[in-house]
């Protein structure tokens, strides 16, 4: 089976948003995300919340909408959800980008497997 390539995506919520606002800010934010994925390429999201608005909104509503949008959205492979002390700032993108690569190279290789191990969808 032909390799994918992994792209990692950053969706940074504003901490001004309301928690009744986030759910439908999400979709959005993922879908828009997603735009341009291909059959070859393992799309990773991760949603950069300040930490505020995550404990408003709790753990749940995060788990809940996630989960529905991967299950719903093929070009999504995973997506998780870093809380950040204060706002999302272009500094905090580039180090979360950082880590995420990190990961990528020590830890691709078994994304690559698991991607070749599901149906094509």
């Amino acid at each position: 089976m032909a390799k994918k390539s992994i792209r990692v995506a950053h969706v940074a919520i504003p901490g001004d948003l309301s928690v009744l606002k986030l759910k439908g800010h999400l979709k959005t934010a993922l879908a828009e995300a997603a735009e341009g994925s291909g059959d070859q390429e393992i799309l990773l999201v991760k949603v950069l919340v300040p930490r505020a608005l995550g404990l408003k909104a709790g753990e749940k509503l995060f788990d809940k909408v996630l989960q529905g949008i991967v299950d719903k959205d093929a070009r999504v492979y995973r997506v998780s959800v870093e809380f950040i002390d204060g706002e999302v700032t272009p500094e905090r993108i580039s180090e979360s980008l950082a880590r995420a690569q990190k990961e990528i190279d020590a830890y691709g290789h078994l994304l690559q497997e698991s991607a070749d191990d599901q149906p094509p969808g």
